[in-house]
């Protein structure tokens, strides 16, 4: 149980004591606290609260009940403003999200744009996007060639160098205007590689 005083209207608070029909005070509540300690008086003395008497013990009930329930209201006022701050806290988190996000689907839009006009402006004077590698046409077919008649070696060159040649075209990463040459070349190449392996495979079994 609290202290009588603890549980008053206020630290100037006095009251009327009465017992039995005699009437004592006004008392302030300390004084009634250290007499209700010391036993001169009782839970059952009455004070005169509000307009009436009342039994000690029945201001104290009623005083710690009024304490709850401005307790538990404080408690709940409390967690409703937390809770109203963690709620305008996520709003203002979402917000600035939103701005965010709407900042860089904006520069995204600036970007694509401008790549739009650079594309078209390219297209417009027919300049190229990009330098294409010059192709070699002419240097595979001379290697297929000399591969095919005086070194093997040359021919497998000529076969590697045209294959990743035509991938390269085909990519748009090298000028296609040697995709002739390259073609043949890279086919002379192949078709002498082969025949040096065979020649080069009957002269072991002849050699047998």
């Amino acid at each position: 149980m609290n202290n009588f005083a603890e549980l008053s209207d206020g630290a100037g608070a006095q009251f009327l004591v009465r017992w039995r029909g005699r009437q004592e005070g006004p008392y302030p509540a300390t004084v009634i606290e250290v007499k209700l300690a010391a036993n001169e008086i009782g839970l059952l003395h009455e004070i005169f609260y509000n307009g009436k008497w009342v039994t000690i013990r029945d201001y104290i009930a009623e005083r710690e009940m009024i304490l709850r329930v401005e307790n538990q209201s404080r408690v709940e006022q409390e967690q409703r403003a937390r809770q109203e701050a963690e709620r305008q806290t996520r709003e203002r988190e979402e917000q600035h999200r939103t701005a965010t996000l709407a900042e860089e689907r904006r520069k995204n839009d600036l970007m694509a744009a401008g790549l739009e006009r650079q594309s078209h402006t390219g297209h417009v004077q027919g300049a190229p996007q990009f330098a294409l590698k010059p192709h070699r046409g002419g240097l595979i077919l001379t290697l297929g060639l000399i591969g095919l008649f005086v070194c093997g070696p040359l021919s497998l060159a000529a076969w590697v160098m045209g294959s990743g040649d035509l991938h390269e075209m085909d990519a748009n990463m090298m000028d296609a205007s040697g995709r002739s040459s390259t073609s043949s070349g890279r086919n002379i190449g192949m078709l002498g590689t082969i025949l040096w392996i065979i020649g080069f495979v009957f002269f072991l079994v002849a050699g047998w």
